[in-house]
């Protein structure tokens, strides 16, 4: 049976498995990036039920689901920051980072929003240079007293 990728937008129904996708890409896919103890400080950011409400309430938040589960999701804030951009550890390469963000690119768009944002870890950065963002500068954030490297991004959506 083919899969059918759908794409929409997020509810507040969806948090527990928007986190779970969460914690076990981080934990899994980017532990080729990171260490244990900085994996450990940033998937422990799961469990964040506020955060996420409020993530889904106030940004563009949007999933994609395939077959009734959720295989990646992605957020815009109104100021043009890509805030969320997670793909299923078994469903990468398959097209859902592209769909996700020529979404977030349209809607930056119809905001009227002309250079959208992100801080894309170490793992994310070739998704995002391959989409046409460009590394602004590398930068240190600390997450529950662990220092993370990462880095701003940027990308013009301004017509050539």
């Amino acid at each position: 049976m083919a899969q059918s990728k759908m794409i929409r937008l997020a509810t507040l129904n969806d948090i527990d498995e928007i986190a779970h996708l969460y914690r076990d890409t981080i934990s899994t896919v980017n532990l080729k990036d990171y260490t244990a103890e900085q994996v450990a400080a940033w998937a422990g950011r799961w469990t964040n039920t506020p955060g996420w409400t409020d993530k889904i309430t106030n940004q563009h938040f949007l999933v994609v689901e395939e077959n009734g589960e959720i295989t990646g999701f992605s957020s815009l804030t109104n100021n043009g920051h890509v805030d969320m951009l997670f793909v299923h550890r078994y469903h990468q390469g398959k097209g859902i980072a592209k769909l996700l963000l020529t979404e977030i690119e349209r809607v930056a768009r119809d905001k009227k929003i002309s250079i959208i944002t992100t801080d894309a870890s170490i793992t994310a950065r070739p998704v995002f240079e391959h989409f046409g963002f460009n590394v602004v500068t590398p930068q240190t954030i600390t997450v529950d007293g662990v220092d993370l490297n990462n880095f701003k991004m940027a990308k013009s959506l301004r017509e050539a």
